[in-house]
């Protein structure tokens, strides 16, 4: 079997640890960093690196968070700021009778950005959850003890139990960073917080971190393009629809690759290991993915759509060029994300050529280099670290391009 031969009945699938060893094989460094040599040190390193957190806490009324929820530029609920694993309805409806029921519910988290302006670091689920069932945008569902109120919506409410409602209230660990950095200059306070606060359940992956610290025109072109046709084609997630936002279809909130963002993060890697590769720049990938969207967050549109148009171009030639299945291992019958990073970028690298008029002899050359278990490890290995991208990356420009770099 071959790299281009179809099995088209079977569906590209990714499993949640398989995309969860993505994200932690992102920490992996070239080189091991050393340790403090002396107590002296520690307690330097331990004095330089305190966050000062200024820390309150406010108890809005239900009826107060409704008004405040209202107000963009005081707490803000903007779609492109959530993860994509949302409540469904049942959960919403069990949480509002929670309150119902005036059973605690745990306190959500803010981060003051600026002056009585909040970002959600933890809740925003509980608080979406509030918010919609207030402005009657769900029918409850699923309740076990307020059976009675199944299928109405707030307004239609007794009365009392509307104002009763209202009244419950949700408490608000508010924190202000006095210091924007810590010991590490590249160290974002916010990052440090997000990657730490677990009180709802599950916690934010490297590419939900990001989504929620970097928005901008940047952050959504890698959305944009994550739900584009020719990439959920390429990766196997189902196509966008008109209305996903609002009502995702089953198989969407199912696919590992969206409820994750790691199809956003695909996305990012291609950027970032190209410009790591042109800059020659060091750490581990994913402080490397951290600072390509840093660095992109205010690009200006004119750039965005260039590189958008740029990373188009790149995916179209492969997926002409490996007859729409590139990227896939025939055992697996899935992409690879190794392969795709490496022909991706090479062909970024490379742009003047066409890969396409020479399909059948880059194909040829990469099942050599795929039954050959040293360039194999190199291509599809489990390294991650960047001298390992580097030379996957290497090795696609010889496989496209016919000759050695």
């Amino acid at each position: 079997m071959n790299i281009t031969d179809k099995t088209s009945s079977e569906k590209l699938e990714f499993d949640s640890q398989e995309v969860e060893e993505w994200f932690e094989s992102e920490d992996v460094e070239d080189a091991p960093k050393s340790a403090p040599s002396s107590e002296e040190l520690l307690s330097e390193k331990y004095s330089k690196s305190q966050l000062r957190i200024v820390r309150t806490t406010i108890d809005y009324s239900l009826y107060t968070l409704k008004q405040s929820l209202s107000d963009r530029n005081y707490i803000n609920l903007s779609p492109g700021y959530q993860r994509r694993n949302r409540w469904d309805i049942r959960k919403k409806s069990q949480l509002i009778e929670s309150f119902l029921m005036n059973i605690p519910v745990p306190p959500i988290f803010l981060f003051e950005k600026d002056y009585n302006q909040y970002e959600v670091m933890d809740g925003r689920q509980r608080l979406e959850a509030i918010n919609s069932y207030l402005n009657n945008i769900f029918l409850l569902e699923g309740l076990e003890f307020w059976k009675e109120l199944e299928g109405l919506m707030f307004d239609e409410l007794p009365m009392t139990i509307q104002r009763g409602l209202l009244r419950r209230t949700l408490s608000a660990i508010v924190l202000l960073a006095e210091t924007s950095q810590i010991d590490e200059p590249e160290t974002d306070v916010r990052m440090a917080l997000f990657k730490r606060l677990n009180t709802g359940g599950v916690q934010l992956n490297p590419q939900e971190l990001r989504n929620a610290l970097y928005p901008g025109k940047f952050n959504d072109m890698l959305i944009r393009i994550a739900r584009s046709e020719l990439f959920t084609r390429v990766w196997g997630i189902p196509p966008k629809t008109p209305d996903e936002e609002e009502n995702p279809s089953q198989s969407l909130i199912k696919s590992t690759l969206y409820k994750t963002m790691a199809d956003c993060e695909l996305v990012l890697r291609f950027f970032a290991i190209k410009e790591t590769i042109l800059s020659n720049l060091r750490g581990s990938l994913r402080r490397l993915l951290d600072q390509c969207m840093l660095r992109h967050q205010d690009d200006t549109a004119e750039n965005i759509n260039a590189q958008e148009e740029h990373f188009t171009v790149c995916l179209n030639k492969l997926f002409k060029t490996f007859d729409h299945r590139p990227f896939v291992l025939p055992a697996a019958n899935k992409p690879s994300r190794p392969l795709y990073d490496a022909l991706m970028v090479a062909t970024s690298l490379n742009d003047a050529f066409d890969p396409i008029p020479h399909k059948a002899q880059i194909l040829t050359r990469l099942n050599d280099k795929l039954a050959n278990s040293h360039t194999y490890d190199i291509l599809v290995g489990r390294d991650n670290t960047i001298e390992a991208i580097k030379k996957r990356v290497q090795l696609a420009e010889e496989i496209l391009l016919g000759e050695t770099k």
